[in-house]
C-alpha cells in the first residue's frame, strides 16, 4: 500500500483541527448552555483521569513494597482513599465520554450529579451542598456509636472512656486529655473490626461514610482507619501545610485539601475561618498520634470512633467561635 506524503497528512490534520475549532465556536454561539455543560464535563473527566493516573502510580509504589507510607504526602495517601470510590460512581460518565453523541446524555448525568458524578464535575455550591448532606447522614449515626460504646463499657473497663461517654450523654464538656486517655480502651478484642457486633459494624460504616454491605466490611473499615492514620502522619510531616509539592502554590487547592481532610473526620470547615479548621487539624492529629506504638493495629478502631467522640465538644465550640467572629464583624 502506497503511503501518503507527510505534507498531505499534516495538511489533513491541520484542516481537521480548524474544522473542530469552527464547530466548537458555532456550537458556543448557537447553544451556549449545552456548550458550557460539555466543557464542564470535559474538565471533570480530565481531572478524574489525572487523579486515576496518580492513584495508579502511588498504588504501584505502595503495593510493590518499595515505598512505605512515610515517604508519601497527604495528597498521595488521600488518593488511595478517595479514587476507588470515585471511579465506581463515575463509571457511567467515563463510559459515556467514550461514545459518540456524548452531549445527548449530559442532561441526565448533570440532573443527578450526586448519583453519577464526582466532585470533579461539581460546582463549589454543589460541593458544599452534597458534602453537608453527607456529613449530616454520618452524624446521625454518632448517637448509635455512643450507645454501642456504652454497652461495651463493662468489658472495656476504662475509667477515661466511662467519664468521656457520661459527659457526652449529659452534655458536659470534655478535655482533649480525656479523649487521649481513652485510646487504650480500643485495644480490647470486642472493639477489633473482626469482632464488632452486627449493629455496631453497620453504625460504624455509615458514620464513616463507607458501604455497610456485609462482604469485606471488616477490611473496608480497617483500610479506611489505616489510611486516615497515615494521612494524619503525612500532615504532621508537612508541618500542617496542605500544599502539593509537585504543583505550584495554589491557596484555593490547599484550602480544598484541608476541607477534604476535615470532612473525612466529621468536621465541616467550608463556612468557618481557616484558623478554626487549622485548630481542628492540629488537635485531631495530636489525638490520633496516640496510636503511634506497638499496638497501632489493635487501636485503629479509635480512628473511626473519634469523630463521634469529638462531635459534642468540638463542633459546638467551633460554632460559638464563628458566631463571635460574626458579631465582631458587625
Amino acid at each position: 500500500m502506497k503511503e501518503l506524503p507527510d505534507k498531505r497528512v499534516d495538511a489533513s490534520i491541520a484542516w481537521y483541527r480548524r474544522f473542530l475549532v469552527w464547530v466548537e465556536h458555532r456550537w458556543r454561539d448557537r447553544s451556549p448552555g449545552t456548550h458550557k455543560l460539555f466543557r464542564t464535563f470535559q474538565t471533570g473527566v480530565g481531572g478524574l483521569v489525572t487523579d486515576f493516573q496518580d492513584f495508579v502510580t502511588v498504588w504501584t509504589r505502595v503495593s510493590g513494597g518499595g515505598a512505605p507510607y512515610s515517604h508519601l504526602g497527604y495528597r498521595e495517601i488521600s488518593l488511595l482513599r478517595l479514587v476507588p470510590k470515585e471511579l465506581v460512581r463515575a463509571t457511567p460518565a467515563l463510559c459515556i465520554s467514550a461514545l459518540p453523541g456524548t452531549v445527548l446524555f449530559l442532561p441526565v448525568l448533570f440532573y443527578f450529579p450526586r448519583l453519577f458524578l464526582t466532585e470533579h464535575f461539581w460546582t463549589p455550591e454543589q460541593r458544599l451542598e452534597f458534602s453537608s448532606a453527607q456529613l449530616r447522614r454520618r452524624q446521625s449515626e454518632y448517637r448509635h456509636l455512643i450507645d454501642d460504646l456504652a454497652f461495651l463499657q463493662p468489658q472495656l473497663n476504662s475509667a477515661a472512656l466511662r467519664i468521656l461517654l457520661h459527659n457526652i450523654r449529659t452534655g458536659k464538656p470534655n478535655s482533649p486529655d480525656l479523649l487521649a486517655g481513652s485510646v487504650e480502651a480500643f485495644e480490647h478484642d470486642c472493639l477489633q473490626f473482626d469482632y464488632l457486633s452486627y449493629k455496631h459494624a453497620i453504625h460504624l460504616s455509615r458514620a464513616s461514610g463507607i458501604s455497610a454491605f456485609r462482604l469485606y466490611r471488616e477490611y473496608r473499615l480497617w483500610r479506611l482507619a489505616k489510611l486516615l492514620y497515615e494521612e494524619d502522619r503525612a500532615v504532621e510531616r508537612a508541618n500542617f501545610v496542605f500544599a502539593d509539592p509537585t504543583k505550584p502554590s495554589d491557596p484555593a487547592a490547599e484550602r480544598l485539601l484541608r476541607q477534604q481532610f476535615c470532612l473525612a473526620r466529621g468536621y465541616q470547615s467550608w463556612n468557618r475561618p481557616d484558623s478554626e479548621a487549622d485548630k481542628f487539624v492540629r488537635q485531631w492529629c495530636r489525638l490520633s498520634a496516640g496510636l503511634r506504638d506497638t499496638n497501632n493495629e489493635r487501636r485503629l478502631a479509635f480512628m473511626l470512633h473519634l469523630p463521634s467522640l469529638m462531635a459534642s465538644v468540638e463542633f459546638e465550640d467551633s460554632r460559638k467561635s464563628v458566631d463571635k467572629n460574626n458579631e465582631r464583624q458587625k
